[in-house]
């Protein structure tokens, strides 16, 4: 469980800085963007230690994380205006995040 909330903390971190840099600077961005972050990423670990397999990692993290892209999409679609870039602003902060979690974890 410990691992997971390190995980949690982690991607907050790492997708709300680039978000920040990416010019979404406002209290109310950064906090759609932390809370986004918690929700999709605990959901994601959750389902993957209720799982209990890493061997069909491909199969199961794949389509997870993708599932996560869209979703955070959506709410900030939402919140901040659906436009192209942001799609490939969420694309690039998860891939970064997944990176980055893929070396420590």
């Amino acid at each position: 469980m410990f691992t997971i909330l390190k995980a949690c903390l982690l991607t907050v971190l790492i997708e709300t800085v680039l978000f920040y840099l990416f010019g979404y600077r406002t209290k109310d961005d950064i906090t759609i963007v932390a809370c986004t972050n918690v929700v999709t990423n605990l959901s994601l670990n959750l389902i993957l230690a209720i799982s209990g397999t890493r061997t069909t990692y491909w199969n199961i993290v794949v389509p997870l994380e993708l599932a996560v892209v869209f979703a955070e999409f959506l709410i900030y679609a939402r919140a901040f205006g659906p436009s192209r870039s942001l799609f490939w602003k969420v694309l690039a902060a998860n891939a970064l995040s997944f990176g980055i979690g893929q070396l420590l974890f």
